[in-house]
């Protein structure tokens, strides 16, 4: 199979590797979408502190299920997304049900080899249905996760207001999120063109360039109350 490799700072290759084999528990994933990350940014200059080269990068994935799996919510040919953080699953945070705290966590692209491949082998349990979405948004599920997930832990009430401190795409996660919980929404960033983008794309009408007189704006828009 074809796959894309990083060999050190500024080397990506394509390379033919053998197929996978999905081990017991695991399943094979036909890749169809790859995320670029600012994750996969940092590998290819060289900036990612925990990166051993060369590696095979991507963990916004999408695909469909290539093989004949054991779970019964999985199926071959279904539409799917990864979760690409690997947990153990023996450590103290993973018995406790909290695998996001895995004390020995690997992620895909980053401590074992992630997704810029035709064929990816998969934990079952990392594996989920997408046939609710397209291909395309279904690879966008792992980021955006993020911003549902801090609006759920916010528990932020209808109404309320909330400033989001930078519109990159994870900030973008939480600015969807927070407006469909209500919220009444500001952005804040050091960049015009991503507060454009936040205006005209997801429709956040206040939207304060960071820096000199951020402070009064951010007071204005707010009766002096702030957030």
């Amino acid at each position: 199979m074809k796959a894309v490799i990083c060999n050190a700072p500024g080397d990506l290759e394509l390379v033919e590797r053998d197929e996978p084999v999905a081990e017991p528990g695991s399943v094979l994933v036909r890749i169809r979408r790859v995320g670029i990350c600012g994750t996969d940014m940092h590998i290819f200059q060289g900036k990612h502190p925990y990166l051993a080269y060369p590696r095979i990068m991507g963990h916004e994935l999408s695909g469909e299920i290539a093989s004949r799996p054991r779970d019964p919510r999985l199926r071959e040919g279904q539409r799917v997304y990864i979760n690409p953080y690997i947990a153990c699953q023996s450590c103290h945070a993973c018995r406790r049900g909290r695998p996001n705290c895995c004390m020995k966590v690997e992620v895909l692209g980053v401590h074992r080899d992630g997704g810029m491949v035709e064929l990816l082998a998969v934990p079952e349990r990392n594996v989920f249905s997408a046939e609710e979405i397209d291909i395309d948004a279904a690879a966008m599920v792992e980021f955006l996760a993020i911003g549902a997930h801090a609006v759920a832990r916010s528990q932020m009430q209808q109404g309320e207001r909330v400033l989001v401190v930078g519109a990159g795409p994870i900030g973008l996660g939480v600015m969807l999120f927070a407006q469909l919980a209500g919220a009444q929404v500001t952005a804040l960033d050091l960049r015009a063109e991503r507060l454009e983008f936040a205006r005209d794309t997801m429709g956040i009408e206040n939207a304060v360039l960071a820096g000199a007189g951020a402070e009064a704006a951010l007071a204005a828009l707010t009766d002096g109350n702030f957030f």
